[in-house]
Order: structure tokens, then C-alpha cells, then sequence
């Protein structure tokens, strides 16, 4: 094993060691923290017009790329991009149509979201080379990126990842644990009320929000509020986008799927998650089994994730949850440093 992998190993167990016996941050904090997340300053315009919206924090090269996990955005970051752009740039990004993101009439796939996304580092604001960090769907596009510039991609870190042919793989292994149809319909049919209420007018800033398509969750600060629901109001592709994006999953998962992916010696972490969502009490035996099944496959699909590089490793985070940079943002942040310094020491 190489010094890469033992620094990568060794941090992950004393990071969340030490994480373990910290208090979370208290409310005023967490708002001040997504502040920047309000900002369009960043923002980078396409061919066709629309913004991709980016904040960007620090200085330096390689330029880290944040990709959220799926109906996330760039705010989802806000645990550890501050700490990460003490060592170099850092930029998330909001998918079309998520957060102050434009929406696009085009259908929306990872394959859109990722060529949106080459768009706009090709325009130049944002300058290469990049370590891509994607959590969950988000190392979907990391992936694919990835894939496509293989030269301009120079260390990756995926954060609890979406597996290739996720969808399919969970149909076989647990049916059981699909999204419940009718929940997700139900879902997807507020979201369709909203962007009617948005296209018709009906639904203003300060009017009626029945279906809380405007109200925002108390952690947010105000002026993220007022940026998302300006973005919305007058603007129905943004709802639409996310519709669209949300149906697309299982064809995103198919779409990521490259038996030929080599990322030869680049700087390469996966970081897996070791607690489970809880079973509910009385499940039977067969789904109990059947759980324990999905758990050894993801952490064998992260491990043959990580051996896409020679010099990839699949670190598994005592204590952490699928949301690893909110439970244990210091192992995020550390590989993230490794693997920074690790593409610096070859030069790129």
C-alpha cells in the first residue's frame, strides 16, 4: 500500500474520532454560513444564455469542482467548502434549475448536467485543472466529467457515491427499499402544482404559498430566501427542470455506466459511509437479509469505484451517515487537502 492510501486510511479513523466529541454548530452559525450561497457573483453564463451558478471561495490551483447530491445544491457544501479554500479554489455548483441555477426546456439527464457543467469551465472563469468532489448522484457528473477530460482532471473525491446502474443493481439485490411510487408521484406532482401556480401567476412574492413552493426551512438565512424565490417566481422551468431531473434518475444511472473508465494513477478517494438508515422495528427477516446484501455490495462497488486508479482508495468513516460532509466534514476536508497536495506534488 502506498504512503497515499495510508495517510488517506489513517485520517479518516482520527478525524472522526475527534469529530465524534464536537457539537454541532448552533443555528446563527449555520446561517451565516450559507450567506455566501446567496451571491451570484460567480455565476457563469453559457452559449445559450442561461447561468450555471457557481460560488466560488480561496485561491489556488488545482480548482475543486463540488457536485451535490441529487435534489441538493450548492449550499449543501457550506460544512467544508470555507475550510477547504484555505488550500486552494473552491466552486459548487447548482445543477439547471436548482438552486440560482436557470432551468432548461432540455430534458435533464447527469448527461446534460454534466455537458452544462463542461460548458461552462470551457468559457474560462473558472480555470482548470480540477479535483472533482461529488457526493452521492453527485459523483455522477464528477464521473463523467472525469471521463470526457481525462487531462484537465487531475484527483477526485467521492463522498458516499451513487453507484453506475445504481437503480437496476438496488431493483435486484432489494426491491423492497425502491422509492415508493406513489410517494415519489405525489412528490413530483407538488412540484408540477408549483410550476403551474408560477406560470399562471397565481403564486407571487409575499402572496399565498399553499404549497410552499416558496417557503424556505428556518436554517436558511434571508437573504438566501429572497435570492431562491426570486429565481422562481415568473420562471417556471425551474421547477420543471427539477421534475425533470428527479424522473431521469434510473436513465442517469444507466448513462454512468463505462466499462472501460481507467483513471490510471490520478489521486482518487472514496469515502463510505459506516451507519445505515435504521430498519423500523418488526421488519421481517428476508428485508433484514436483503439490507445486509445492499450493504456489502455498495461497499464492494465503492471499493471497485476506488480502483479505477492505481492509486485509489476506499476509506470506510466510522460514525458517518450518507451525508458524510455534515457528519464528519473533517474526513471530507482532509481527503480533499491529500489529494490537492498529491496532484501539486506531480506537477499539475
Amino acid at each position: 500500500m502506498n504512503a497515499f492510501k495510508v495517510l488517506i486510511l489513517a485520517l479518516s479513523g482520527l478525524t472522526s474520532v475527534v469529530a465524534s466529541a464536537q457539537q454541532g454548530p448552533a443555528l446563527d452559525e449555520v446561517r451565516e454560513s450559507l450567506v455566501p450561497y446567496a451571491s451570484e457573483e460567480d455565476a457563469v453564463t453559457l452559449p445559450d444564455g442561461r447561468q450555471l451558478a457557481f460560488v466560488c471561495m480561496g485561491v489556488g490551483s488545482p480548482t475543486v469542482i463540488l457536485t451535490a447530491g441529487g435534489g441538493s445544491n450548492a449550499f449543501g457544501w457550506a460544512t467544508v467548502q470555507p475550510a477547504m479554500a484555505k488550500t486552494t479554489r473552491v466552486c459548487a455548483w447548482d445543477r439547471p434549475g436548482w438552486g440560482l441555477s436557470d432551468g432548461s426546456a432540455v430534458p435533464q439527464t447527469v448527461a446534460t448536467a454534466t455537458a452544462d457543467l463542461e460548458a461552462a469551465l470551457a468559457t474560462g472563469k473558472i480555470p482548470g485543472p480540477y479535483v472533482l468532489v461529488g457526493h452521492s448522484l453527485g459523483s455522477y457528473e464528477s464521473l463523467l466529467f472525469a471521463d470526457r477530460h481525462p487531462e484537465r482532471t487531475v484527483g477526485m473525491v467521492l463522498v458516499d457515491p451513487s453507484i453506475p446502474d445504481q437503480i437496476a443493481t438496488l431493483a435486484r439485490i432489494m426491491p423492497q427499499s425502491l422509492p415508493d411510487t406513489a410517494q415519489q408521484d405525489r412528490m413530483l406532482s407538488v412540484f408540477r402544482a408549483c410550476a403551474e401556480q408560477i406560470r399562471s401567476g397565481a403564486l407571487r412574492l409575499g402572496g399565498p404559498d399553499p404549497g410552499n413552493c416558496i417557503t424556505y426551512p428556518p436554517f436558511m438565512p434571508d437573504v438566501l430566501k429572497q435570492a431562491l424565490a426570486a429565481k422562481v417566481i415568473g420562471n417556471p422551468l425551474q421547477y420543471e427542470s427539477q421534475i425533470s431531473a428527479l424522473s431521469s434518475i434510473p436513465e442517469s444511472s444507466r448513462l454512468v455506466v463505462n466499462p472501460q473508465r481507467n483513471y490510471r494513477d490520478m489521486p482518487l478517494v472514496v469515502l463510505t459511509a459506516t451507519v445505515s438508515p435504521p430498519l423500523p422495528p418488526g421488519t421481517p427477516p428476508e428485508q433484514i437479509a436483503a439490507s445486509a446484501a445492499w450493504d456489502a455490495h455498495w461497499n464492494r462497488a465503492h471499493d471497485e469505484l476506488a480502483a479505477l486508479s492505481s492509486r485509489g482508495v476506499n476509506a470506510r468513516v466510522p460514525g458517518a451517515n450518507h451525508n458524510i460532509q455534515g457528519s464528519k466534514p473533517q474526513v471530507v476536508i482532509d481527503a480533499l487537502e491529500a489529494v490537492v497536495a498529491e496532484a501539486r506534488a506531480a506537477g499539475k
